[in-house]
């Protein structure tokens, strides 16, 4: 039981991500649980000083039941899981109906849509309560800034897409991000406490939630006084309210132990899309 949508944007929605793995573990559950066996009678627990006792009702109007000894405590136990298991069964039933029910009324791009279909006359004269994705991310793409400047005899890197980076695995990187469809900025400035202004080497932009992830890449950490530095960077940036995992991804290399593209792939499609 999956909802599709018209719109595959929709998708990349954390919450329809979210409620989609929830309807996958739940379908998982009720197999889990199977086809509850038929037993019949009904389980009746008593409390008797320090433990149970257990009887068994088969009879309409009984209120006690027949006792059940240790010997047959097998068929408590069974008993107990038939009603466990139709409860929960019930439960589960109507979560993935309630889940079902919101994913097919839930569309996320509506409030977009309803100023991108207006007629292009109408748009000029409407302030948007909510900037559309597709502008907000391309005035984040082209927000002017400075960068860190490139010695001069440094070498020369390039992208696909003709930005210049500092590495080989900077490349990477940034081509990974490219072809994912996550913007970033390379190496725009941000104040960090303790440090002042550092240049991380991309600041994304997670489409789905419009928040910034900064992406720090060390490359160098075979070197004592580099994987030094490496530590006090993530320090302050750990001071400033960045966490890796949430806001911040670092990757790291040596020259015994090279990045490579699945690694690069696994943080964007964990920590991006």
């Amino acid at each position: 039981m999956q909802t599709h949508f018209e719109d595959n944007n929709a998708l990349n929605d954390p919450l329809i991500e979210m409620l989609i793995s929830r309807q996958e573990e739940n379908l998982s559950l009720l197999t889990q649980i199977g086809k509850t066996k038929n037993i019949s009678g009904n389980l009746r627990v008593d409390k008797c000083r320090q433990s149970y006792q257990y009887y068994i009702v088969t009879q309409k109007g009984d209120t006690k039941g027949t006792y059940l000894p240790r010997k047959e405590i097998r068929k408590a136990k069974a008993l107990a899981q038939r009603d466990y298991n139709r409860a929960g069964e019930t439960i589960i039933k109507k979560q993935l109906a309630a889940i079902d029910t919101f994913l097919k009324a839930y569309r996320p791009n509506a409030l977009d849509q309803a100023f991108t279909k207006q007629h292009p006359g109408r748009r000029a004269l409407i302030a948007p309560v909510r900037e559309p994705d597709s502008e907000f991310i391309e005035a984040w793409r082209h927000l002017p800034y400075t960068g860190k400047a490139f010695e001069i005899n440094a070498p020369e890197f390039y992208t696909a897409n003709g930005v210049r980076v500092r590495s080989k695995s900077e490349v990477i990187i940034a081509d990974a991000l490219d072809r994912a469809g996550i913007p970033y900025r390379y190496e725009f400035p941000t104040s960090v406490k303790g440090w002042g202004t550092l240049y991380p080497d991309f600041t994304c932009l997670r489409p789905s939630t419009r928040e910034e992830v900064i992406w720090e890449h060390f490359g160098l950490m075979g070197e004592p006084d580099y994987a030094e530095n490496a530590v006090q960077k993530l320090a302050h940036y750990a001071a400033s309210g960045y966490t890796i995992g949430k806001n911040l991804i670092a990757t790291f290399e040596s020259a015994a132990t090279p990045l490579s593209v699945k690694q690069v792939q696994a943080y964007i499609k964990a920590l991006l899309t």
